[in-house]
């Protein structure tokens, strides 16, 4: 364990220690130690902007980095699991990810420059708490769960309940650990699309992302399920619940596929911002993508049945 470093990287980023645990035992310890002034840190891609911009003072940093056996994607226990290392590069190219969960791997290949890709982990962007997080939307739509640790035990966060308010979420930074997300694999009935919407400009933020999972029996041409997921057009990533309702088990329609597009755009509360427009221009934009969301996802269904 390297104590004590009181590395400055510049005149803006301070911190007291650094450490370098070995095992998570040890990086949980640091943590109940630091008495919450501690926090982990990985790709750092999150953290150290925000610690430059005095949005978060930590004494104390737990680089995680050598910590064995987080740095995987498999499938295990009919679950498709990502370590707490595990980068958005790792995730764009696993062809367990293309296969059988889409969307994620079409959110994790936009976000940032390659270098922020081939850096930051999908974790760290979860825990930011974001609401437009390019690997949080479409997580939130194939129904991922956390596992969070802490001296205290291991409890299992679905993603459904993980976020309480812009930049907040369930876990407690200073004293847990996220160790790793995990979701279904998609079934040969289902298929994932992710859609972003952003200004023409290199790392631009995203003024919307959709990510749409969808289950439908081609033959009867009905829906079984959707799941839609939103962001950022509230203050937490959200699922338009009211607009899946309405497609589960209706008819692959033209009318159908408006209707839920319409409604999904009700249910979103977009405010009118500088940088992502204006409240209705934001809402028309969500009409739009999901509606060319459920109609990607069909045209990928009909693609496996050809």
């Amino acid at each position: 364990m390297n104590q004590g470093m009181n590395l400055v990287w510049s005149k803006s980023l301070h911190w007291e220690k650094y450490y370098r645990p070995q095992s998570i035992p040890e990086a949980l310890k640091l943590l109940e130690e630091s008495g919450g002034h501690a926090r982990i840190i990985a790709g750092g891609t999150d953290l150290i902007p925000q610690i430059r911009n005095k949005e978060k003072e930590p004494k104390v940093l737990v680089d995680i980095t050598r910590l064995s056996g987080l740095n995987e994607i498999k499938l295990e226990n009919g679950f498709i699991k990502m370590g707490a290392l595990v980068t958005h590069s790792q995730v764009a190219e696993s062809p367990l990810i293309r296969e059988r969960a889409l969307a994620l791997s079409e959110g994790a290949s936009r976000l940032g420059s390659p270098q922020i890709r081939n850096l930051g982990t999908v974790v760290g962007n979860v825990v930011s708490g974001q609401p437009g997080a390019d690997t949080t939307i479409p997580l939130l739509a194939l129904d991922a769960r956390v596992k969070v640790v802490s001296q205290r035990g291991e409890r299992i966060i679905p993603f459904t309940e993980f976020f309480i308010d812009t930049g907040i979420t369930a876990v407690d930074s200073t004293r847990e650990m996220v160790t790793e997300i995990s979701f279904p694999p998609l079934l040969e009935n289902e298929t994932s699309i992710s859609l972003r919407l952003a200004r023409r400009k290199a790392l631009a933020l995203p003024i919307l992302t959709v990510s749409v999972v969808l289950s439908a029996n081609l033959k009867k041409k009905t829906f079984h399920y959707a799941r839609i997921a939103l962001g950022p057009v509230a203050p937490i990533p959200f699922r338009a619940k009211e607009t899946e309702n309405r497609l589960a088990s209706a008819p692959i329609e033209d009318g159908v596929i408006k209707e839920a597009a319409r409604k999904a755009a009700q249910e979103s509360n977009p405010r009118t911002s500088l940088i992502r427009g204006s409240e209705e221009y934001r809402r028309a934009i969500v009409a739009n993508l999901v509606e060319r969301g459920i109609r990607k996802g069909i045209e990928r269904l009909e693609g496996k049945h050809v």
